[in-house]
Parts: structure tokens; C-alpha cells; sequence
């Protein structure tokens, strides 16, 4: 048994649902300053973590959006806070076992911190997440794979364990945008586009998904309007700013402010239908 094995094991243990590794080459097209090796300049090897948004959790956000608007409580603690605790639990205990082992390993957090004024993370999950074969993504930028569609939330590791990479995925096509426009539709605040798209290249496929507005985003993810379960409409500019964001986060209602722990949408998440045949 080889060390990967030993950390799929302990995945395993950690109720983690997937597991890949990506080598270091397949990220040669990451924007500088978010490479693998520029957060560990000796990292060889990248792996990928996910773990699924139960079938329940995602009827739970279904039901919010249908007029039971508590129900969206159940969607921010099971399908995004505990998640991204679980994961990064899972992301520290394989950091220790590697680093038992002699190999230095920096965990990811899945979520929080990150940078509020840019919008990003130190990393990409997502990306990484493609570049260690677990699926593809969908037209609203999220990893999509064969049995879970896009309901997954990710993280990730960084080591100088020089770890066998899992092959790209190869399957069949899991997001047809063609035949499917259910992530714009349901987007409350129309942050992704219905043409526009961004073409990356990673381990020599080339994957497209929508540009993303990600202030108009975080406008629905806050629940500032009444269609993303706001308790009040703020308006939202055309092409609002991060400033304009944070003077709109300032009039927000008192007593949602209270209740909002995580995303309040998850709307393109929960409502993909993919895989689509």
C-alpha cells in the first residue's frame, strides 16, 4: 500500500467523498501569484478534496425558495458551514499524516478566510479540483462530476509528496450548454452570462464556463434582494463596484444580518441538472 493510499484511507474515515491528485504541470497556466508553487515553492504534487451537498440539504434550499424561507437555514449550516469544517478538518489531518511522512503540506481552507475586496481565494479549489480528474466544469463555473453534478464543495492540499496523478476525467460530457441554461435562469441576479465565457487550459483539455459577475454574486449570496430570501430590496447598480457592495452590506436589514451565517443562494449549485445526457 503507497502513501496515497494511506491518505484515501484516512479521506475515507473523514467522510470524504473524493479524492484526486493533480500534478504540478497542470497548473502551468494559473494566474502568477496562485500557483501551486507559489505558496510552496518545493510542492510536487496538489490533491483535491470534495465532499457532497446531501440530496435532503439541497431540497431544503429548494423549499426557501418556494416560500418556506427558513428552510434556507438548513442549506447554510449542512450544506456550506459544516461542510467546509469537515473538509478542512480532512485537509489538516492528511496535511499531519503527510508531514509525518517528511513532507512538508499546506491545507486550503475551503472557504473563509479569503479576500473580501478582490473576491478570491489564496487558491483555487475548482480548478484544482478539474486538474486532479474529478470532473469538469459547468457553465456556472463549479465543478461538475459524474455522480454528484455540481452539489460538491472542495478543498484543497499542497505537498512535496511527489503523489501519482489521477487521470483527467474523460467521460462523457457532464454540462451540455447547448441544451441547458438553468444556472442563468435561476441566478437571482443575473451574474452569469449567457455568452460571454472564459477558456482555460489545463492538463492539455480545454474547458469553457460563463464569465461571472462575482459582486453581482455576492449581491445574492448576501441576500440583499428579496429574490435571493433578502428581507428587503437594495438596489443594485448595473455594474456595481466593491465599494458600492459594501455601502449596499451596510443597509442591510438588522435582523437578516443576525441570521445570515453563510451564502443565502447556491442557487446555480443546487438547481444544476447536470450530469445531462
Amino acid at each position: 500500500m503507497g502513501l496515497i493510499d494511506d491518505v484515501k484511507r484516512l479521506a475515507l474515515m473523514e467522510d470524504i467523498d473524493y479524492v484526486g491528485v493533480a500534478s504540478i504541470d497542470r497548473f502551468k497556466n494559473a494566474p502568477d501569484g496562485y500557483k501551486p508553487n507559489d505558496i510552496l515553492e518545493s510542492c510536487r504534487s496538489v490533491i483535491s478534496l470534495g465532499i457532497r451537498v446531501g440530496d435532503g440539504v439541497k431540497a431544503a434550499n429548494q423549499k426557501a425558495y418556494s416560500g418556506l424561507r427558513n428552510c434556507i437555514y438548513i442549506y447554510m449550516n449542512f450544506g456550506y458551514i459544516i461542510l467546509n469544517s469537515r473538509l478542512d478538518l480532512a485537509a489538516l489531518r492528511i496535511s499531519r499524516l503527510l508531514e509525518r511522512r517528511g513532507y512538508v503540506s499546506i491545507p486550503i481552507p475551503a472557504s473563509r478566510p479569503s479576500d473580501p475586496y478582490e473576491l478570491r481565494g489564496i487558491f483555487s479549489h475548482r480548478h484544482a479540483a478539474v486538474a486532479a480528474g474529478l470532473g469538469e466544469f459547468g457553465w456556472n463555473g463549479l465543478l461538475i462530476t459524474p455522480e454528484a453534478g455540481s452539489k460538491v464543495r472542495l478543498s484543497s492540499i499542497l505537498t512535496e509528496a511527489e503523489l501519482e496523478p489521477s487521470p483527467m476525467y474523460s467521460g462523457d460530457r457532464l454540462c451540455r450548454r447547448e441544451k441547458c441554461s438553468v444556472c442563468v435562469s435561476v441566478c437571482p441576479t443575473n451574474a452569469i452570462d449567457g455568452d460571454g465565457y472564459v477558456e482555460v487550459e489545463i492538463g492539455g483539455k480545454i474547458f469553457k464556463y460563463a464569465r461571472i459577475n462575482k459582486t453581482l454574486c455576492r449581491y445574492g449570496t448576501s441576500g440583499l434582494i428579496r429574490k435571493a430570501l433578502g428581507r428587503q430590496d437594495i438596489e443594485i447598480p448595473k455594474n456595481p463596484t466593491a465599494e458600492e457592495y459594501l455601502k449596499a452590506l451596510g443597509m442591510e436589514d438588522p435582523w437578516q444580518k443576525m441570521e445570515r451565517a453563510a451564502s443565502m443562494c447556491g442557487r446555480c449549485m443546487i438547481n444544476c441538472p447536470a450530469p445531462i445526457k
